[in-house]
């Protein structure tokens, strides 16, 4: 079934969110507004939703750390920790997973983009019609970040060089607040949309009744490689082709990489129609398929040259931040505190801060203990992004502080660990990341369903009951109980 049998497809433009959280995000002026490119997917099978059905915001990645290299796994049986047992603890798997063995030299990456997340959005709505299914979809949401792909289209004259990774939850809580989509909201991020999902909870506690994130970047080591700088997915990002003679020609060059090949191919399909921009762009306004190439393939008049839709400029600047500036010439110590107001000098023996660094995921880690709705983890078991350590802090700290839900001990939190899978794996086994997310949003209706009766229920007393201090309020604050004559003059 094709995608556009399943929904409709509505595209909003939206302002971003004001002010930005570093000025160079923004080349001209503080006050100019961004935009973000934004789409709706609606169920055709629901026209007239109900009362509970649910919304959907989903946060796309920015790209991914190497690969490490595995065996081929042909089969995979998500792992759920007794200690946390998630209601699909007796999977009804294995699922077919193909996993190539990647011996790489480097890291590959790819843009951000939205639309790569259709193939999961269609697997999702087939997992709420099973008979067993207690839950229907009203939309999903979800938007490019103001910097990439489809919004940094257009915004192109307004981009700096300096984006922060707080503008895009800023930006999705604006979104929310402008469209207005009725509850219960549900939350899924992958990657660095992780981060982004689970900022937006920790900004509007009570938005989302759940939220699932995807190997999410929540960690120290953000966007740091383990090894140098020189291995890390920026530099990677910065030396990768962006240039192409023609979309054919760039579909040929992708499918010479395993790593593409594992992919779904609605994914690859929706990668190969979104990803990448017809020449001319303001970052090569004069480029022609011949010099795009170098060699000799010469496109069709019909076909032009394209370019990654996400500048790879922009995929660095969300990687890292510089700090060359704020540091003195040796990198020890920091003179210009006023260039890096977000850093934590004290990761420095075991994380990158200079010449580069990323700060937003060890503050949103430091904040896990805060986090209200149910979250689900699911980790890619070869992520370097969710090495067992980084699985267990992630466990430990999230929703376990003041305002948190209480946390796994509560049963509120919970992790699935996918054998054999690497970051990616929304791209190569949509169908998985769907099932354990439906079933986590069945889990999570139960609870919103039992809160909204009550507050129904609350409704139905009188304007008075509802909006003045009550007897058992005026007994608490050392009063006595008031007399029938004021109860009945209240409710008057």
């Amino acid at each position: 079934m094709s995608f556009t049998s399943v929904f409709h497809v509505k595209e909003h433009v939206l302002d971003g969110s004001h002010i930005r959280e570093f000025p160079r995000a923004l080349s001209r002026s503080q006050d100019d507004v961004l935009k973000l490119a934004v789409k709706e997917y609606i169920p055709k099978d629901n026209p007239s939703p109900k009362p509970g059905d649910v919304t959907i915001i989903g946060a796309h990645a920015n790209g991914f750390p190497k690969v490490r290299r595995r065996r081929p796994v042909h089969h995979l049986s998500p792992t759920v920790p007794s200690s946390c047992p998630l209601h699909l603890d007796k999977p009804k798997l294995p699922l077919p997973y193909i996993s190539l063995t990647l011996a790489l030299k480097r890291p590959l990456t790819v843009p951000p983009l939205k639309e790569l997340y259709e193939a999961l959005w269609q697997d999702l709505h087939a997992e709420s019609l099973k008979p067993s299914s207690t839950f229907r979809i009203r939309s999903i949401i979800i938007a490019d970040a103001a910097w990439q792909s489809a919004s940094a289209a257009l915004n192109e004259p307004l981009l700096g060089n300096d984006p922060g990774w707080f503008d895009h939850p800023r930006d999705l809580l604006h979104l929310i607040n402008t469209l207005r989509p009725p509850r219960p909201l549900v939350g899924i991020g992958h990657s660095f949309g992780g981060s982004a999902i689970a900022n937006v909870a920790l900004i509007n506690p009570r938005l989302f009744s759940a939220i699932v994130l995807l190997d999410p970047v929540i960690s120290k080591w953000s966007s740091n490689a383990k090894g140098t700088i020189e291995s890390s997915p920026a530099a990677a990002s910065a030396r990768r082709r962006d240039l192409w003679p023609s979309r054919a020609a760039a579909r040929a060059a992708f499918l010479k990489s395993p790593f593409y090949r594992a992919w779904d191919p609605r994914v690859f399909d929706a990668w190969l129609h979104h990803g990448l921009r017809d020449l001319p762009t303001q970052l090569y306004p004069t480029a022609t398929p011949e010099a795009a190439d170098g060699a000799a393939a010469i496109a069709s008049e019909k076909d032009r040259a394209v370019t990654l839709a996400t500048t790879k400029h922009q995929e660095v600047f969300t990687y890292f931040r510089p700090s060359w500036d704020a540091y003195d010439a040796a990198g020890r110590e920091i003179v210009r505190p006023d260039l890096v107001p977000d850093i934590d000098p004290g990761l420095n023996e075991s994380y990158f801060t200079f010449p580069v660094y990323r700060s937003e995921g060890a503050s949103t880690l430091a904040r896990l203990p805060q986090l209200r709705p149910r979250v689900l983890y699911v980790f890619g078991g070869a992520s370097d992004l969710s090495t067992p350590d980084l699985r267990e802090e992630k466990m430990q700290l999230t929703g376990t502080g003041v305002g948190g839900s209480g946390g796994a001990a509560r049963g509120k939190v919970k992790e699935v660990t996918l054998p054999g899978a690497g970051h990616l794996f929304p791209m190569e086994v949509p169908g998985t990341s769907a099932e354990l997310s439906a079933g986590w949003i069945e889990e999570a209706l139960a609870d919103w369903r039992a809160e909204q009766a009550d507050y129904e229920r609350w409704t139905r007393l009188s304007v008075a009951e509802k909006t003045t201090l009550t007897d058992e309020w005026i007994k608490r604050l050392g009063g006595s109980a008031r007399s029938p004559k004021a109860k009945a003059k209240a409710k008057i």
